[in-house]
């Protein structure tokens, strides 16, 4: 392979001058000797091995210029290397030919007067003429002939004396610095004909471009594809023929594009961009692109479906659980064990504790990491809509079904990890499907015949007993038993009260940035009332609160009375229960004489069922034992 710069030197000298200037700029080039003819083989030597940039003196670089593609720079031979060499001419005798093409020689005749001597310019415009001219120079009685080195050959044969013309380090260096100039711009070139080539070549639309006339000039193969023609059958054809009814005449005439415009060829319908090539507000041509309509169907399709995937992301890891407290670390720790196996994990603890949390960690430590974390909450979506959400279903399995129908949760998880939170609320009919699912890891649309394999972790979460619905007969024991593989029981915040402060400091800075307010300010004693309170929401009730309090305090402090009035709210919201509708129920007093009051009105209502209170409440049996315990009402 050659260098990208090659220097043909006609002469020896010249060759080694040229080495001696690439060596002191550090630039790669190719050297060789040849004048003329010879300098041209050279050139077309090097061109076929790579090169790209020929440089070259007098005659042999006109010679490569007439005779190879590749750009020639010429050594400019200076007036000063020719006076130079009739000043050494000089010494040989007054009558001096020059001779050489006429870019170099010409007005070397007006030297004469300067050097005292009779100059002749003895022009030539091919290696053929130089032995006549010689000729005639000596019948002419020239003494001395100056010029290049098939000049002096020539002129010893005929027994003149000669003198060479030589170029100076200077005239190669300018030569040199074009060279490489030029080398960069053309690779910038290459670069931008090569990106344009891919983008025509693997752009999904068609591209046809015209001239001014409206005549085709290119066409790309996404063209080809899309009109089902070649390519050869459309360049020089008039655009309107190829694609007819656009609307070319009209932008090339108003120099505006049309942009989305509906076309239709036969039975497809494609939709066209037309933009008209201006250049120094002259149209010279047009760019038209079109795509089939049904490739729009398509794009829209496959965004909504990225879209919705990009739900399926799990956000959380380990480093995201804000704790100091030794039972919540030793479960961590645990969950971290449970990441590295691939068994099903049960989850449990009451509302608010961080159940889905642990969830994407675990899944973002497992080696399922890649795959999608599917997370659907069992007891908020409808049985029949549950069953359709989890294990698909198949076209026209009921009325409004998708056409084509739709790939369930169980399918979208494949290879990743499917969280099914609140599963203690999933129907026995339901609960079987899952289990068959969880035996032969394969799956059976709604509506559908064909098994489905589905390799699929299953992360399930509750907030009820799973024994005790076992032994109620709420939930199978077969299912129990295939789910509760590995356990996980989340500490309730009001065992991990010293996590309060921690808590506090994360949520608020989460909550101020995402609200842009100022962060209220929280004195010990209010901190002391936080850390106190049994939080029977847990995480998400302080959470709740907190980003009440920023919105309400805008920065200011945080008194007793605001506290009281954000857990009235609360109970406000239990209160609007349907179960409460017939009862007055009035709000005063500390928060405990509320908590009380409220907590003796629901289990009146619910005929002192403990469970149904709890569930309605939002708090677990063991925070109803500890109140009724406290109130002397435990019996």
């Amino acid at each position: 392979m050659s260098s990208e710069i090659a220097i043909i030197a006609p002469y020896p000298e010249l060759a080694e001058i040229a080495k001696q200037v690439c060596d002191e700029l550090d630039i790669q080039a190719d050297i060789a000797v040849g004048d003329l003819e010879e300098g041209v083989k050279l050139a077309k030597k090097f061109v076929k091995s790579g090169t790209e940039i020929i440089i070259s003196r007098g005659g042999t670089a006109t010679a490569i210029m007439e005779k190879v593609g590749e750009p020639v720079i010429e050594i400019i031979v200076s007036p000063y290397d020719i006076i130079r060499a009739v000043a050494s001419a000089k010494k040989f005798g007054n009558s001096i030919g020059i001779v050489g093409f006429k870019n170099v020689i010409y007005g070397s005749e007006g030297l004469g007067e300067i050097l005292d001597v009779d100059i002749k310019e003895l022009e030539i415009n091919d290696e053929s003429e130089v032995l006549n001219v010689i000729e005639k120079a000596k019948k002419d009685n020239i003494q001395v002939i100056v010029g290049d080195a098939v000049s002096v050959r020539y002129s010893k044969k005929q027994g003149l004396k000669s003198i060479l013309v030589y170029s100076g380090k200077e005239s190669v260096s300018i030569a040199l610095r074009e060279a490489k100039e030029l080398a960069s711009v053309r690779r910038k070139e290459k670069t931008r004909a090569e990106q344009l080539k891919a983008i025509l070549d693997f752009t999904y639309e068609g591209i046809i471009a015209t001239d001014s006339e409206g005549i085709v000039s290119l066409v790309n193969p996404a063209a080809e594809k899309i009109l089902n023609k070649d390519k050869a059958s459309m360049i020089g054809q008039a655009a309107d023929h190829v694609l007819p009814s656009i609307a070319l005449r009209r932008v090339q005439e108003n120099g505006k594009p049309l942009l989305g415009e509906p076309h239709r060829i036969g039975n497809r319908m494609l939709v066209h961009n037309l933009i008209p090539l201006k250049i120094k507000n002259v149209i010279e041509g047009a760019v038209i692109t079109f795509q089939d309509a049904s490739h729009f169907e398509a794009v829209e399709t496959r965004v909504r479906r990225e879209l919705y995937l990009k739900g399926h992301v799990a956000q959380y890891t380990f480093e995201n659980i804000i704790t100091d407290s030794p039972a919540m670390k030793k479960v961590i720790k645990q969950a971290r064990q449970f990441a590295k196996a691939d068994a099903t994990v049960v989850i449990t603890g009451e509302t608010g504790t961080g159940k889905e949390m642990f969830a994407q960690s675990i899944h973002n430590e497992s080696n399922r990491r890649n795959g999608l974390f599917v997370a659907v909450n069992c007891a908020s979506v409808p049985e029949n809509l549950l069953e359709s959400e989890l294990f698909g279903y198949e076209e026209g399995a009921f009325t409004g079904a998708r056409r084509g129908g739709k790939k369930g949760l169980f399918e979208l998880a494949h290879e990743g990890t499917l969280f099914l939170d609140e599963i203690g609320e999933l129907s026995i009919k339901l609960q079987a499907r899952l289990l068959r699912v969880l035996q032969e890891k394969a799956i059976i649309r709604v509506g559908g015949d064909t098994v489905v394999p589905v390799n699929v972790r299953i992360i399930a979460a509750t907030h009820r007993n799973l024994e005790e619905s076992v032994s109620k007969g709420l939930f199978r024991p077969d299912l129990y038993y295939r789910l509760n593989v590995l356990r996980l029981s989340l500490p309730p915040l009001r065992e991990r009260l010293d996590d309060i402060p921690l808590l506090i400091d994360e949520l608020l800075a989460k909550i101020c940035k995402r609200s842009d307010k100022p962060r209220p300010i929280f004195s010990d004693k209010i901190l002391n009332m936080f850390s106190s309170y049994d939080w029977p929401g847990n995480v998400r009730e302080l959470e709740n609160i907190l980003e009440r309090l920023v919105v309400s305090k805008e920065g200011r402090e945080v008194h007793i009375e605001d506290i009281d009035e954000l857990k009235r709210m609360e109970y406000q919201k239990i209160l609007s229960n349907k179960i409460f509708k017939d009862k007055t129920i009035e709000l005063k007093g500390t928060l405990e004489d509320m908590e009380r009051e409220i907590i003796t009105t629901t289990l009146n209502l619910t005929n002192q069922d403990k469970d149904e209170a709890c569930n309605l409440l939002g708090i677990s049996k063991s925070t109803l034992w500890r109140r009724l315990k406290k109130w002397d009402m435990s019996d």
